[in-house]
């Protein structure tokens, strides 16, 4: 089935800036939905783990549900839920159902996510599939700086706290009405069955698999424990005032937008994996910094150079780890966003425990440990994808 890339792509892109609408609001609504519900800052709080629980079962349901819908359908069922999610979530009064609501937005999500991710796989080869996932990126970060900034204005004006939120909402509406216009690729259990004919992966390929999957989960428990305890820790180990420790988070975000620029110009050009390697050695070197410097500019000047080069990783990751298998199933893509999930999920408790037990000396330690880790799995899926199939890297650094 022939297709236009382009309208395709720019469907999976506002798929990961939908999400982002919902994600990146949390910090400003927490304050109001806690007001709103009668409940403390902290209890309220437990309404984005709903969000992210919802991404995970949206993961795993994607696991076969390519395999008996289209993605136009996909699309369909993600923003039905994300549609009705919005409209429980604006309306109820009952924490409760706030929290069941917000995690059917997060399932909604997390399939647009899958669905945006599996249209690029299949639309594109090589270094162009991880210019166009970098491009994902760039969409998720600059959606994180506008819609924030909406839910803000919206609710200095007095207007209802979730109104950020039915913006995203409208937004996965006009999404979605473009969506039944674009012809996207064929998935099904045709398009499995064409893909299980073209190749059969062997034991070292899953092996290859797995260890980038290893590695997306702990890239994601390295970040999210460095952007959860960054700020603490600076106000207790270095002694930075309350509010310039918080702007550490900007810090890191503000030059990560920069960075992935860079890297989908960069990849254009010289290969994806050489770019992945650099990148990784980079955020390992950054986080040992951070991990042993005692001068708080030195953290501030390190977390911007954390930021700049790091956030690529994950994308760059996924676009290799598809590579893996030559015509790459729903299934893959799904299982590497679900390995990062679930490292962005288990980061939060785990690192949690390992402050408790050492201090917080201990937290950006932990973060140079993940990426540290994550470089090493990544080192070995490229040496094994060098050894096993010498004609493979051939053929992917002249690209």
């Amino acid at each position: 089935m022939t297709y236009r890339k382009l309208p395709a792509t720019l469907v999976a892109i506002f798929a990961y800036a939908i999400m982002s609408g919902f994600f990146t609001q949390g910090g400003v609504i927490l304050a109001p939905a806690a007001a709103a519900f009668g409940v403390r800052v902290t209890d309220a709080a437990a309404l984005f783990s709903y969000l992210l629980a919802g991404n995970l079962v949206a993961f795993l349901l994607c696991l076969v549900l390519f395999d008996v819908l289209s993605i136009r359908r996909v699309l369909v069922l993600a923003y039905g839920a994300v549609f009705a999610g919005v409209a429980i979530f604006a309306t109820t009064h009952a924490f409760a159902i706030a929290c069941a609501a917000i995690a059917l937005i997060g399932f909604g999500g997390g399939v647009g996510l899958s669905a945006g991710a599996v249209t690029i796989s299949k639309t594109y080869a090589e270094n162009r599939r991880a210019v166009a996932f970098l491009c994902t990126d760039c969409a998720f970060s600059v959606a994180g700086f506008i819609f924030p900034a909406i839910a803000a204005g919206a609710i200095a004006r007095a207007m209802p706290w979730q109104s950020g939120y039915v913006v995203v909402a409208g937004v996965a509406a006009l999404v979605l009405l473009a969506a039944f216009g674009i012809r996207f690729p064929q998935t099904g259990r045709a398009a499995a069955r064409a893909a299980e004919r073209a190749t059969r992966p062997d034991a070292a390929t899953i092996v290859r698999v797995v260890l980038f999957g290893g590695a997306l989960c702990l890239y994601l428990c390295g970040q999210s424990t460095f952007t959860l305890w960054a700020p603490n820790y600076l106000q207790t180990v270095l002694a930075v005032p309350a509010l310039d420790a918080n702007a550490i988070i900007g810090k890191f975000w503000g030059p990560s937008i920069f960075g992935l620029i860079i890297a989908a110009v960069v990849v254009s050009r010289i290969p994806a994996r050489l770019v992945l390697v650099i990148a990784g050695c980079a955020a390992a070197g950054c986080t040992l910094v951070l991990a042993s410097t005692g001068s708080a500019p030195t953290f501030f000047a390190a977390t911007a150079a954390f930021g700049f080069c790091s956030t690529c990783l994950y994308k760059l990751m996924i676009s290799l780890g598809t590579e893996q298998v030559a015509a790459a199933p729903p299934q893959l893509v799904t299982f590497l966003l679900f390995a990062g999930a679930l490292g962005g999920t288990i980061g939060p408790a785990l690192s949690g425990r390992v402050v408790h037990a050492l201090g917080l000396h201990a937290a950006p330690a932990m973060a140079f440990v993940c990426y540290a880790a994550t470089l090493v799995l990544v080192v070995a899926a490229l040496v094994l994808e060098r050894t096993v199939r010498p004609e493979v890297p051939v053929n992917a650094l002249s690209s």
